[in-house]
């Protein structure tokens, strides 16, 4: 099945946003970020955030603490 055009422009986008995401978290050694605070930092809504932080979380790209902030692995 071909997935509907707006599926594959989504997908397009998400991966550009990861991409600018990874990008800043090698830019900026030692950044250490919560949810909401790149939620504000990215112009984003939380739920998205989220889900980019997680998929970058489980590539192995990301690391949690115990404080729940983002940090480079």
């Amino acid at each position: 099945m071909i997935a509907p055009e707006g599926t594959r422009l989504i997908d397009a986008r998400l991966i550009k946003l990861a991409q600018r995401i990874r990008e800043e978290f090698e830019d900026v050694p030692g950044l250490r970020i919560t949810v909401a605070e790149a939620a504000r930092f990215f112009g984003l809504d939380d739920a998205t955030c989220e889900w980019v932080l997680a998929r970058l979380l489980t590539a192995g790209f990301l690391a949690t603490g115990a404080d729940q902030r983002y940090r480079k692995a």
